[in-house]
C-alpha cells in the first residue's frame, strides 16, 4: 500500500512539472517590477541607473501605452548605453509590438553612441533580449550572462 501511495504522489510531481511550464507549457506569471529590480541588483553595473517613469519609456521606445500591461524601466546617465526594461504585453497580439519597439530602441541607441561614445556599441550589439510569454525583457550591460542566469532563474522558480 505504501509503495502505491509513494508511486501515486510520484505520478502527480511529475505532471504538476509537466503542466506548470517545464514542458513548454504556459509560462510563469512575474512581477515586472522584482525582475526589472533584481536585475538592477544582480547585473555588474558602470552607470548609475535610475527608474524612468513608464509612459516616458514607452515614448523613448516607439510602444502605445494601450500595448503594455505592466513594466519597469531602469536608464543610465547617456555616459552609457546601460538599461533595463521588463515589460509586459496587454495581450499575445501586442507582444510583438513590444518587441519591435525594443528592437527600434536598441537601433536607435546605437546610432546615437557611435557619434558620441562609440565603446557602447558593443553593449548594444550584444544586448541581451529575451520573449517569455508576454514578457519582453531588455538588459543593456557589459555581462548579459549575468542578466540571462537572473532572467532564467525567475522564471524557473
Amino acid at each position: 500500500m505504501k509503495k502505491k501511495v509513494l508511486k501515486l504522489v510520484a505520478v502527480l510531481s511529475l505532471a504538476m512539472l509537466l503542466f506548470t511550464g517545464c514542458g513548454g507549457g504556459t509560462v510563469k506569471t512575474i512581477d515586472t517590477a522584482v525582475l526589472a529590480d533584481d536585475l538592477y541588483a544582480g547585473v555588474t553595473w558602470q552607470d548609475q541607473l535610475s527608474e524612468i517613469d513608464l509612459n516616458k519609456a514607452l515614448t523613448l521606445y516607439g510602444i502605445n501605452s494601450d500595448a503594455v500591461a505592466s513594466g519597469k524601466v531602469y536608464m543610465g546617465t547617456n555616459a552609457t548605453a546601460e538599461e533595463i526594461a521588463v515589460l509586459e504585453a496587454s495581450s499575445e497580439e501586442q507582444v510583438s509590438v513590444i518587441e519591435d519597439g525594443v528592437a527600434a530602441r536598441i537601433d536607435a541607441q546605437k546610432t546615437s553612441f557611435q557619434s558620441y561614445n562609440a565603446a557602447e556599441v558593443p553593449k548594444l550589439e550584444n544586448a541581451y533580449v529575451q520573449t517569455k510569454g508576454n514578457y519582453v525583457i531588455l538588459c543593456v550591460c557589459d555581462d548579459k550572462s549575468e542578466a540571462e542566469a537572473i532572467v532564467n532563474s525567475c522564471f524557473a522558480e
